[in-house]
């Protein structure tokens, strides 16, 4: 091949490659750049030829970038050339992309100048980050499992115990009717054991595999109904709720466990108010991850979340209650989970505000 046919082949393999290769001085100048640069950090090639490398790359690298050429041009000890390594890379938006740099050195005619090629890392590394969360959720659901099996067997065990005990104190009671101050112990000890077996059947619920049984229902509907249940159990309130239905709500979930995670919402609300508050319920329907979804915004007028309870809201067992297994909201978390969705916390100017979003266009 002739210099011309050389030069014309190495022009398109520059011009043609998926990667970013940018070509600079000893002095970091950018002496050449193919189109990919344009399409990594969204400068065009005349934008970055004759300006310094650094203008690429965040803070604090862009101010080291001199230091190190020059170290390296005196010790010639390498951190990346000949080597390798992800780096952060900066847009002409300001955005900052994860690149994976490649940078060679080459001595043409006395002239030192570094060869780089990027290649963008982002998708790779939203594949590796998806894998391992779906690697612990995969742990996570083997132990949950597994202690599934334990508290079943141990609920099962201790339910014929703690039945023959409350039979006992029936009978104890009876032998105590003249007895007020022991009758009074025999009922909290009473209490107790319904607590335990409460703890039993919670522990169990949070580890136990969910299995979704999906029908169409319409939210605002079924948000009025749940608190319809708690009003029938509880009896009168001094706490109103407002359903504000901006848009018609039929989603295809399991009513029963979508029924559970709004009622443990409302109970928290409900624990947290003063008479004459509201509890409002907003649903909307958002595009979530590129399908229909249906968001419900629940927000209470109470003290709201401290930075602590934020945090660690869905931790398991931990409550700011006197009374509970601290497992309501971990459950509430695995059912959305389960149903593609996401819970969270939100930001409202008083009290405090959960969030849930559950995909259904998909699935009608």
């Amino acid at each position: 091949m002739t210099s011309d046919q050389n030069e014309a082949l190495l022009a398109a393999v520059l011009r043609t490659a998926i990667d970013a290769i940018i070509t600079i001085d000893d002095r970091g100048v950018i002496q050449q750049a193919n189109h990919a640069v344009e399409k990594l950090f969204g400068y065009s090639v005349a934008e970055v030829v004759g300006k310094n490398v650094s203008m690429l790359m965040p803070e604090p690298d862009r101010s080291r970038h001199v230091d190190y050429l020059s170290r390296y041009k005196e010790t010639r000890q390498a951190a990346i050339i000949g080597i390798g390594r992800e780096v952060m890379g900066q847009r002409k938006d300001g955005s900052h992309i994860p690149v994976d740099l490649a940078v060679s050195e080459v001595n043409i005619g006395g002239r030192t100048l570094f060869a780089g090629i990027l290649r963008d890392m982002t998708q790779r590394n939203r594949a590796e980050a998806e894998l391992k969360d779906a690697e612990q959720k995969i742990i996570q659901s083997e132990r949950l499992a597994a202690i599934g099996q334990m508290i079943t067997g141990i609920a099962h065990e201790s339910r014929n115990a703690l039945q023959r005990s409350r039979a006992c104190l029936d009978m104890l009671e009876l032998d105590l009717e003249a007895h007020d101050e022991q009758k009074d112990l025999v009922q909290r000890t009473r209490f107790a054991l319904i607590e335990l077996q409460t703890l039993y059947e919670e522990v169990r619920s949070y580890a136990a595999p969910i299995v979704l049984e999906k029908s169409i229902e319409n939210v605002n509907e079924l948000c009025s109904e749940v608190w319809g249940k708690i009003l029938e159990e509880r009896g009168a309130i001094p706490i109103s709720l407002e359903v504000q239905a901006i848009d018609p709500a039929p989603c295809k979930l399991d009513k029963y466990k979508i029924s559970q995670v709004i009622r443990n919402v409302f109970e928290n609300a409900i624990a947290v108010s003063k008479p004459g508050n509201k509890i409002t319920v907003v649903c909307v329907k958002p595009r979530f991850q590129g399908h229909e979804a249906i968001q419900i915004r629940i927000m209470d007028e109470g003290p709201g979340l401290d930075s602590v309870q934020r945090e660690r809201i869905f931790e398991p067992f931990y409550t700011t209650k006197t009374k509970g297994t601290g497992l309501g909201m971990a459950i509430c978390q695995r059912i959305i989970d389960a149903h593609g969705g996401t819970i969270s916390i939100g930001n409202p100017e008083i009290g405090a505000e959960i969030v849930i979003e559950i995909p259904c266009g998909a699935s009608l």
